[in-house]
Formats: C-alpha cells, sequence, structure tokens
C-alpha cells in the first residue's frame, strides 16, 4: 500500500538522520552590569532557518550557555524539528550533557535536568563543542540580547 511505504519512508528518514537540522547556540554574560543575553541560529542544508535573540536577567555564563540551548529545543519542538545537531562553544555545558563531566552545581543540575528531558522528547540529537570562531552568528546574538538587557537598564536608571 502507497500509504504504507510512505509512512515507513517518513520514518526511516527520520531514524537515519536525513534532514537533521544544525543549531548553534551561545550565551553571553557580563557580572559587572549583570546582564546576559542568549543567542542562536537554526539551519538545514546550510540555509538558516530561524534565529533567536533574548535578554535574561542577571545569569551567570553558564546559567545563560543552559538558557540558550533549552530556548533551542523549546523552538526545535514548535518548528517540529526532531533531529537536531547542537553545537556550542561551552566545552562545560557540552561534556555535561554528554556525560563526561558531573553536574556539581545546583542549579546547573536543574537546567541539566530539563535539557535531558527535552531531548529525550527528540528522534536523534548531537551536541558537539565549537571552537567560538565557528560559532560566531550565535554569539552575535547572544551579545545582542545582552545588549537590549543593558538598553533596557540605562532606561530605568536615566
Amino acid at each position: 500500500d502507497l500509504k504504507i511505504q510512505r509512512r515507513l519512508k517518513k520514518l526511516l528518514d527520520r531514524l537515519s538522520g536525513e534532514g537533521a537540522v544544525e543549531v548553534y547556540i551561545d550565551g553571553a554574560a557580563d557580572r559587572h552590569s549583570q546582564t546576559a543575553g542568549i543567542g542562536g541560529v537554526f539551519y538545514r542544508n546550510g540555509e538558516e532557518l530561524a534565529t533567536f535573540s533574548e535578554q535574561l536577567p542577571g545569569a551567570t555564563n553558564n546559567e545563560a550557555e543552559y538558557q540558550a540551548l533549552v530556548h533551542a529545543l523549546n523552538l526545535a519542538h514548535q518548528l517540529n524539528i526532531h533531529n537536531l545537531k547542537i553545537y556550542s562553544d561551552s566545552e562545560l555545558i557540552v561534556r555535561q550533557i554528554n556525560g563526561s563531566y558531573k553536574v556539581k552545581n545546583e542549579r546547573m543540575k536543574r537546567y541539566h535536568a530539563q535539557v535531558m528531558k527535552q531531548l529525550s522528547e527528540m528522534y536523534s540529537w548531537s551536541i558537539e563543542h565549537v571552537p567560538r570562531s565557528q560559532n560566531q552568528v550565535a554569539d552575535r546574538l547572544s551579545k545582542a540580547g545582552m545588549e537590549q538587557n543593558r538598553q533596557d537598564q540605562r532606561k530605568l536608571h536615566s
């Protein structure tokens, strides 16, 4: 039956990683101004699908990195993306998600648990560390989110 063949092909494509989407994520934080931001960009076959850039109130750099990942996974769910290749320049986050580093900080444990739950709902996923030089778009988006935070703070103090 043709319908069954189409369904099987779709399932096979999902399982074989066909159509996997790449997302580059980054978080940025400045302790002095207590501003933080997150950013990310989704690609399929080199074509940009979506971006995000948001401010975070008073997060640490590691919290911002995790928040960027949480946001990317939420957006992937909304976009009906089930095969995801995640790239981050945060070696700590990548190694914690891959299980080679333990998560010791209590706040990080909550983020880690949330991310692992979200990842368990994917058909397939991977996360890799990339040098900052290969993560420039996400870096720029996270800094734009952080800058928005600074501008809002300046308005409050003027």
